[in-house]
Protein backbone atom coordinates (compact mmCIF):
# COMPACT_ATOMS: atom_id res chain seq x y z
CA UNK A 1 0.00 0.00 0.00
CA UNK A 2 3.06 2.42 0.68
CA UNK A 3 4.80 1.32 -1.93
CA UNK A 4 1.89 2.26 -4.17
CA UNK A 5 1.36 5.62 -3.01
CA UNK A 6 5.01 6.92 -3.19
CA UNK A 7 4.70 5.50 -6.76
CA UNK A 8 1.88 7.59 -7.46
CA UNK A 9 3.41 10.83 -5.64
CA UNK A 10 6.31 10.58 -7.43
CA UNK A 11 4.45 10.37 -11.05
CA UNK A 12 1.80 13.09 -10.02
CA UNK A 13 4.63 14.86 -9.46
CA UNK A 14 6.40 14.67 -12.57
CA UNK A 15 3.61 15.27 -14.53
CA UNK A 16 2.40 18.58 -13.12
CA UNK A 17 6.05 19.57 -13.18
CA UNK A 18 5.84 18.98 -16.94
CA UNK A 19 2.49 20.91 -17.12
CA UNK A 20 2.95 24.26 -15.38
CA UNK A 21 5.93 25.41 -17.24
CA UNK A 22 4.17 24.66 -20.54
CA UNK A 23 -8.87 18.33 -19.97
CA UNK A 24 -8.44 15.08 -19.12
CA UNK A 25 -8.43 11.17 -17.68
CA UNK A 26 -11.98 10.70 -16.14
CA UNK A 27 -13.16 9.34 -12.81
CA UNK A 28 -14.97 6.91 -15.62
CA UNK A 29 -15.14 6.80 -19.62
CA UNK A 30 -18.47 8.79 -19.17
CA UNK A 31 -16.80 11.23 -17.86
CA UNK A 32 -14.76 11.73 -21.05
CA UNK A 33 -18.32 12.14 -22.96
CA UNK A 34 -19.31 14.53 -20.71
CA UNK A 35 -16.02 16.85 -21.51
CA UNK A 36 -16.85 16.89 -24.99
CA UNK A 37 -20.57 17.59 -25.10
CA UNK A 38 -20.32 20.82 -22.81
CA UNK A 39 -21.19 23.37 -25.24
CA UNK A 40 -18.46 26.04 -23.60
CA UNK A 41 -17.89 28.91 -26.13
CA UNK A 42 -15.01 29.49 -28.34
CA UNK A 43 -12.20 32.13 -27.47
CA UNK A 44 -13.17 34.92 -29.63
CA UNK A 45 -11.78 38.93 -30.31
CA UNK A 46 -14.53 41.46 -29.53
CA UNK A 47 -14.19 45.05 -30.76
CA UNK A 48 -14.94 47.40 -27.92
CA UNK A 49 -18.18 49.32 -27.99
CA UNK A 50 -18.10 53.13 -26.57
CA UNK A 51 -20.98 55.44 -25.49
CA UNK A 52 -21.05 58.39 -26.75
CA UNK A 53 -23.13 61.88 -28.08
CA UNK A 54 -23.03 61.24 -32.36
CA UNK A 55 -20.67 64.49 -32.04
CA UNK A 56 -18.06 62.61 -30.12
CA UNK A 57 -17.94 59.76 -32.01
CA UNK A 58 -17.81 61.71 -34.98
CA UNK A 59 -14.73 64.08 -33.42
CA UNK A 60 -13.03 61.00 -32.79
CA UNK A 61 -13.95 58.79 -36.12
CA UNK A 62 -15.47 55.73 -34.37
CA UNK A 63 -16.35 53.46 -36.66
CA UNK A 64 -20.29 52.99 -36.59
CA UNK A 65 -21.24 50.14 -34.96
CA UNK A 66 -18.81 50.65 -32.02
CA UNK A 67 -20.55 53.58 -30.57
CA UNK A 68 -23.65 53.46 -28.72
CA UNK A 69 -25.61 56.85 -29.33
CA UNK A 70 -26.98 58.37 -25.96
CA UNK A 71 -28.99 61.93 -26.58
CA UNK A 72 -27.63 64.92 -26.39
CA UNK A 73 -30.41 66.02 -24.06
CA UNK A 74 -28.51 63.90 -21.37
CA UNK A 75 -26.56 65.82 -18.74
CA UNK A 76 -22.73 66.34 -19.04
CA UNK A 77 -21.83 63.44 -17.38
CA UNK A 78 -24.13 60.83 -19.09
CA UNK A 79 -22.95 62.21 -22.35
CA UNK A 80 -19.14 62.03 -21.13
CA UNK A 81 -17.67 59.25 -23.62
CA UNK A 82 -16.33 55.99 -21.39
CA UNK A 83 -16.00 52.50 -22.60
CA UNK A 84 -19.31 49.95 -22.08
CA UNK A 85 -17.72 46.77 -23.13
CA UNK A 86 -17.44 44.56 -25.72
CA UNK A 87 -19.40 44.22 -28.97
CA UNK A 88 -20.57 40.66 -29.67
CA UNK A 89 -24.46 39.25 -31.43
CA UNK A 90 -25.21 37.77 -27.82
CA UNK A 91 -23.21 40.78 -25.96
CA UNK A 92 -24.41 43.89 -24.27
CA UNK A 93 -22.90 46.27 -22.18
CA UNK A 94 -24.19 45.31 -18.57
CA UNK A 95 -24.57 49.02 -17.91
CA UNK A 96 -26.81 49.51 -20.70
CA UNK A 97 -28.65 45.95 -19.65
CA UNK A 98 -29.30 47.34 -16.05
CA UNK A 99 -30.71 50.88 -17.82
CA UNK A 100 -33.02 48.42 -19.82
CA UNK A 101 -34.54 45.95 -17.09
CA UNK A 102 -37.32 44.67 -19.98
CA UNK A 103 -34.91 43.71 -22.77
CA UNK A 104 -34.38 39.92 -22.85
CA UNK A 105 -31.39 38.24 -20.39
CA UNK A 106 -29.92 36.28 -23.30
CA UNK A 107 -29.19 39.44 -25.26
CA UNK A 108 -27.12 40.70 -22.38
CA UNK A 109 -24.85 37.74 -21.55
CA UNK A 110 -21.35 38.25 -21.55
CA UNK A 111 -19.48 34.87 -22.53
CA UNK A 112 -16.93 33.31 -20.28
CA UNK A 113 -14.19 32.68 -22.62
CA UNK A 114 -12.62 28.92 -21.64
CA UNK A 115 -9.94 28.73 -23.85
CA UNK A 116 -6.85 30.24 -24.04
CA UNK A 117 -5.01 31.56 -26.49
CA UNK A 118 -2.78 29.56 -26.57
CA UNK A 119 -1.14 25.53 -27.27
CA UNK A 120 -1.16 25.00 -23.82
CA UNK A 121 -4.86 25.06 -22.68
CA UNK A 122 -4.34 24.27 -18.95
CA UNK A 123 -3.60 21.56 -16.03
CA UNK A 124 -6.39 19.90 -13.64
CA UNK A 125 -5.40 17.90 -10.29
CA UNK A 126 -8.22 16.18 -8.54
CA UNK A 127 -8.81 13.75 -5.74
CA UNK A 128 -11.42 11.28 -4.22
CA UNK A 129 -12.52 9.05 -1.72
CA UNK A 130 -15.36 6.49 -2.28
CA UNK A 131 -16.32 4.93 1.69
CA UNK A 132 -16.15 1.79 1.91
CA UNK A 133 -15.76 -0.94 4.85
CA UNK A 134 -12.12 -2.85 3.92
CA UNK A 135 -13.07 -5.93 5.99
CA UNK A 136 -16.05 -6.57 3.66
CA UNK A 137 -15.46 -4.28 0.53
CA UNK A 138 -13.20 -1.80 -1.08
CA UNK A 139 -12.44 1.44 -0.34
CA UNK A 140 -11.03 3.20 -2.80
CA UNK A 141 -8.71 6.68 -2.96
CA UNK A 142 -8.43 8.07 -6.81
CA UNK A 143 -5.58 10.90 -7.26
CA UNK A 144 -5.69 12.22 -10.61
CA UNK A 145 -4.04 14.82 -13.18
CA UNK A 146 -3.89 15.96 -16.45
CA UNK A 147 -2.87 18.78 -19.24
CA UNK A 148 -4.69 19.88 -22.54
CA UNK A 149 -2.21 20.87 -25.55
CA UNK A 150 -4.69 22.75 -28.71
CA UNK A 151 -3.61 22.56 -32.07
CA UNK A 152 -5.66 24.43 -34.69
CA UNK A 153 -6.33 23.02 -38.06
CA UNK A 154 -6.59 26.08 -40.48
CA UNK A 155 -8.97 28.03 -38.51
CA UNK A 156 -10.28 28.11 -34.63
CA UNK A 157 -13.81 26.66 -35.78
CA UNK A 158 -11.46 23.61 -36.58
CA UNK A 159 -9.28 21.99 -33.51
CA UNK A 160 -7.57 19.37 -32.38
CA UNK A 161 -6.54 18.89 -28.47
CA UNK A 162 -4.35 16.20 -26.74
CA UNK A 163 -4.43 15.90 -23.13
CA UNK A 164 -1.82 13.41 -21.43
CA UNK A 165 -3.08 12.17 -17.97
CA UNK A 166 -2.41 9.84 -15.35
CA UNK A 167 -4.83 8.30 -12.66
CA UNK A 168 -4.04 6.45 -9.44
CA UNK A 169 -6.65 4.30 -7.73
CA UNK A 170 -5.50 3.08 -4.26
CA UNK A 171 -7.42 -0.07 -2.97
CA UNK A 172 -8.45 -1.13 0.72
CA UNK A 173 -9.70 -4.35 0.55
CA UNK A 174 -11.18 -7.51 2.17
CA UNK A 175 -8.88 -10.43 1.20
CA UNK A 176 -11.62 -12.68 -0.67
CA UNK A 177 -11.27 -10.14 -3.19
CA UNK A 178 -7.81 -10.49 -4.34
CA UNK A 179 -7.17 -7.08 -5.95
CA UNK A 180 -3.94 -5.17 -5.87
CA UNK A 181 -2.90 -2.48 -3.62
CA UNK A 182 -3.15 -0.08 -6.74
CA UNK A 183 -4.51 0.48 -10.42
CA UNK A 184 -3.33 2.88 -12.56
CA UNK A 185 -4.92 4.19 -15.63
CA UNK A 186 -2.36 6.77 -18.28
CA UNK A 187 -2.46 7.56 -22.10
CA UNK A 188 -3.26 10.34 -24.09
CA UNK A 189 -6.99 12.00 -24.97
CA UNK A 190 -7.23 13.00 -28.42
CA UNK A 191 -10.37 15.26 -29.42
CA UNK A 192 -11.07 16.70 -32.55
CA UNK A 193 -14.42 18.87 -33.28
CA UNK A 194 -15.23 19.97 -36.36
CA UNK A 195 -18.72 21.68 -37.91
CA UNK A 196 -19.96 20.27 -41.20
CA UNK A 197 -22.26 23.01 -41.91
CA UNK A 198 -24.15 26.16 -40.03
CA UNK A 199 -26.09 23.26 -37.99
CA UNK A 200 -24.27 19.88 -38.61
CA UNK A 201 -21.25 19.31 -36.19
CA UNK A 202 -19.13 16.28 -35.40
CA UNK A 203 -16.48 14.87 -32.62
CA UNK A 204 -14.36 12.19 -32.70
CA UNK A 205 -12.61 11.29 -29.26
CA UNK A 206 -9.71 8.85 -28.73
CA UNK A 207 -7.87 7.49 -25.87
CA UNK A 208 -5.41 5.10 -26.27
CA UNK A 209 -4.25 3.65 -22.69
CA UNK A 210 -2.49 1.56 -20.34
CA UNK A 211 -4.98 0.39 -17.44
CA UNK A 212 -2.93 -2.18 -15.15
CA UNK A 213 -1.42 -2.37 -11.54
CA UNK A 214 1.96 -1.44 -13.83
CA UNK A 215 3.18 -5.14 -13.37
CA UNK A 216 1.15 -6.69 -15.59
CA UNK A 217 1.14 -6.77 -19.69
CA UNK A 218 -0.83 -8.72 -20.96
CA UNK A 219 -4.30 -7.09 -21.88
CA UNK A 220 -3.14 -3.42 -20.13
CA UNK A 221 -3.33 -2.04 -23.59
CA UNK A 222 -6.88 -0.36 -23.39
CA UNK A 223 -8.71 1.85 -26.39
CA UNK A 224 -11.36 4.52 -25.60
CA UNK A 225 -13.03 5.55 -28.80
CA UNK A 226 -16.42 7.95 -29.33
CA UNK A 227 -17.67 9.34 -32.69
CA UNK A 228 -20.48 11.97 -32.29
CA UNK A 229 -22.98 13.81 -35.00
CA UNK A 230 -24.84 16.95 -33.45
CA UNK A 231 -27.47 18.56 -34.73
CA UNK A 232 -28.35 22.22 -33.94
CA UNK A 233 -32.33 21.23 -33.97
CA UNK A 234 -32.74 25.32 -32.40
CA UNK A 235 -29.56 27.13 -32.86
CA UNK A 236 -28.10 28.28 -29.48
CA UNK A 237 -31.16 26.58 -27.81
CA UNK A 238 -31.99 22.69 -28.71
CA UNK A 239 -29.51 20.49 -30.40
CA UNK A 240 -29.55 16.51 -30.78
CA UNK A 241 -26.96 14.04 -31.29
CA UNK A 242 -25.98 10.25 -31.72
CA UNK A 243 -23.39 8.20 -31.95
CA UNK A 244 -21.84 5.32 -30.50
CA UNK A 245 -18.94 4.59 -27.58
CA UNK A 246 -16.32 1.91 -27.99
CA UNK A 247 -15.69 2.07 -23.68
CA UNK A 248 -12.52 -0.41 -23.45
CA UNK A 249 -14.24 -1.98 -20.99
CA UNK A 250 -14.84 -6.17 -20.53
CA UNK A 251 -18.67 -5.95 -19.20
CA UNK A 252 -19.76 -3.41 -21.91
CA UNK A 253 -17.91 -2.46 -24.44
CA UNK A 254 -19.69 -1.08 -26.73
CA UNK A 255 -22.63 1.58 -25.90
CA UNK A 256 -24.93 4.10 -27.34
CA UNK A 257 -24.35 7.48 -27.42
CA UNK A 258 -27.75 9.78 -27.79
CA UNK A 259 -29.73 12.87 -26.39
CA UNK A 260 -30.73 15.87 -26.75
CA UNK A 261 -29.19 19.24 -25.42
CA UNK A 262 -31.61 22.27 -24.12
CA UNK A 263 -30.28 25.54 -23.01
CA UNK A 264 -33.82 27.18 -22.25
CA UNK A 265 -31.78 30.45 -20.92
CA UNK A 266 -28.56 30.49 -19.98
CA UNK A 267 -28.95 29.75 -16.25
CA UNK A 268 -30.17 26.19 -17.10
CA UNK A 269 -28.36 23.32 -19.18
CA UNK A 270 -30.56 19.91 -19.40
CA UNK A 271 -27.71 17.60 -20.94
CA UNK A 272 -30.56 14.46 -21.45
CA UNK A 273 -27.21 12.29 -22.99
CA UNK A 274 -27.31 8.81 -22.82
CA UNK A 275 -25.14 7.45 -21.07
CA UNK A 276 -24.87 10.67 -19.15
CA UNK A 277 -27.66 12.87 -17.90
CA UNK A 278 -26.65 15.81 -16.24
CA UNK A 279 -28.95 19.29 -15.65
CA UNK A 280 -27.22 22.00 -14.40
CA UNK A 281 -28.07 25.39 -12.84
CA UNK A 282 -26.01 28.95 -12.92
CA UNK A 283 -26.38 30.17 -9.52
CA UNK A 284 -23.34 33.38 -9.98
CA UNK A 285 -22.64 34.93 -13.03
CA UNK A 286 -19.09 38.14 -12.88
CA UNK A 287 -19.37 39.28 -16.02
CA UNK A 288 -17.30 37.29 -18.29
CA UNK A 289 -14.95 36.50 -15.45
CA UNK A 290 -16.31 34.13 -13.60
CA UNK A 291 -19.31 31.77 -12.92
CA UNK A 292 -20.87 29.65 -10.68
CA UNK A 293 -22.72 26.63 -11.40
CA UNK A 294 -24.46 23.78 -9.02
CA UNK A 295 -25.64 20.38 -11.03
CA UNK A 296 -27.14 17.11 -10.41
CA UNK A 297 -25.88 14.04 -12.93
CA UNK A 298 -25.93 10.10 -13.39
CA UNK A 299 -22.92 8.18 -13.95
CA UNK A 300 -22.07 4.87 -15.43
CA UNK A 301 -19.00 4.33 -13.41
CA UNK A 302 -15.98 1.68 -12.84
CA UNK A 303 -13.33 0.47 -15.50
CA UNK A 304 -11.44 -2.48 -16.53
CA UNK A 305 -7.36 -3.15 -15.69
CA UNK A 306 -5.03 -5.92 -16.37
CA UNK A 307 -3.19 -7.29 -13.02
CA UNK A 308 -1.41 -10.49 -11.20
CA UNK A 309 -3.26 -12.09 -8.87
CA UNK A 310 -2.19 -13.54 -5.02
CA UNK A 311 -0.78 -17.07 -7.20
CA UNK A 312 0.52 -15.10 -10.19
CA UNK A 313 -1.53 -15.69 -12.52
CA UNK A 314 -2.39 -13.01 -14.30
CA UNK A 315 -6.27 -11.62 -15.34
CA UNK A 316 -8.71 -8.78 -16.28
CA UNK A 317 -9.98 -7.18 -13.41
CA UNK A 318 -13.62 -5.07 -14.06
CA UNK A 319 -15.08 -2.92 -11.14
CA UNK A 320 -18.49 -1.12 -12.14
CA UNK A 321 -20.84 0.93 -10.69
CA UNK A 322 -23.69 3.26 -10.84
CA UNK A 323 -23.47 6.67 -9.15
CA UNK A 324 -25.85 9.65 -8.49
CA UNK A 325 -23.95 12.82 -8.45
CA UNK A 326 -24.34 16.04 -7.38
CA UNK A 327 -21.60 19.22 -6.98
CA UNK A 328 -21.25 22.46 -7.27
CA UNK A 329 -18.21 23.89 -9.99
CA UNK A 330 -16.90 27.34 -10.23
CA UNK A 331 -15.27 28.41 -13.40
CA UNK A 332 -12.98 31.30 -14.34
CA UNK A 333 -11.79 32.37 -18.00
CA UNK A 334 -9.54 30.54 -19.55
CA UNK A 335 -9.71 27.06 -17.83
CA UNK A 336 -9.26 27.71 -14.17
CA UNK A 337 -11.81 27.05 -11.69
CA UNK A 338 -12.66 24.60 -9.11
CA UNK A 339 -15.18 21.98 -8.34
CA UNK A 340 -16.31 19.67 -5.50
CA UNK A 341 -19.19 16.85 -5.48
CA UNK A 342 -20.79 13.89 -3.49
CA UNK A 343 -22.29 10.77 -4.74
CA UNK A 344 -24.07 7.99 -3.51
CA UNK A 345 -22.78 4.74 -5.26
CA UNK A 346 -24.93 1.57 -5.82
CA UNK A 347 -25.18 -1.58 -8.02
CA UNK A 348 -21.26 -1.93 -7.04
CA UNK A 349 -19.82 -5.36 -8.39
CA UNK A 350 -15.89 -6.98 -9.19
CA UNK A 351 -15.42 -9.52 -11.87
CA UNK A 352 -12.35 -11.33 -12.81
CA UNK A 353 -12.24 -12.69 -16.37
CA UNK A 354 -9.62 -15.18 -16.85
CA UNK A 355 -10.39 -17.34 -13.49
CA UNK A 356 -14.11 -16.79 -12.95
CA UNK A 357 -15.04 -14.35 -10.17
CA UNK A 358 -17.70 -12.17 -9.47
CA UNK A 359 -19.37 -10.84 -6.42
CA UNK A 360 -21.55 -7.86 -5.46
CA UNK A 361 -20.61 -5.10 -3.50
CA UNK A 362 -22.24 -2.75 -0.60
CA UNK A 363 -23.61 0.44 -2.09
CA UNK A 364 -21.24 3.81 -0.75
CA UNK A 365 -20.99 7.28 -0.36
CA UNK A 366 -18.34 9.21 -2.64
CA UNK A 367 -16.46 12.40 -2.21
CA UNK A 368 -14.20 14.23 -4.92
CA UNK A 369 -12.93 17.99 -5.33
CA UNK A 370 -10.06 19.02 -7.98
CA UNK A 371 -8.50 22.58 -9.28
CA UNK A 372 -8.10 23.61 -12.91
CA UNK A 373 -5.14 26.39 -13.58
Amino acid sequence: MVRGWITTSIMTALLLSFAIPAASAQESFLEQFRTVTRSDRRAQTFAPIFVATKQEADSLALPQGNFVNISDSHNDEQSRLHSAGYSADLICAEDLCSEAPSSNSTNCEIPLVRFRNACFQGAQASYGTLNDDAATGIAVRTLETNATFAIPLGSMENVISFTPYIRADALEAAAIFDVPDSLYDTGVKMFWKRPINDRLGSMVLVTPSIRSDFETNEGAFRLFGMALLTWQWIPKTLSVSGGVVYTGREDFPVLPAMGLLWTPSPEWRVDVQFPSPRISRRIRKNGGDSETWAYLSGVFGGNTWAVTRTGGAEDILTISDLRLVTGIEYLQRENRGFFAEVGYVFNRSIEYTNVPFQADLDSAVMLRFGVSF
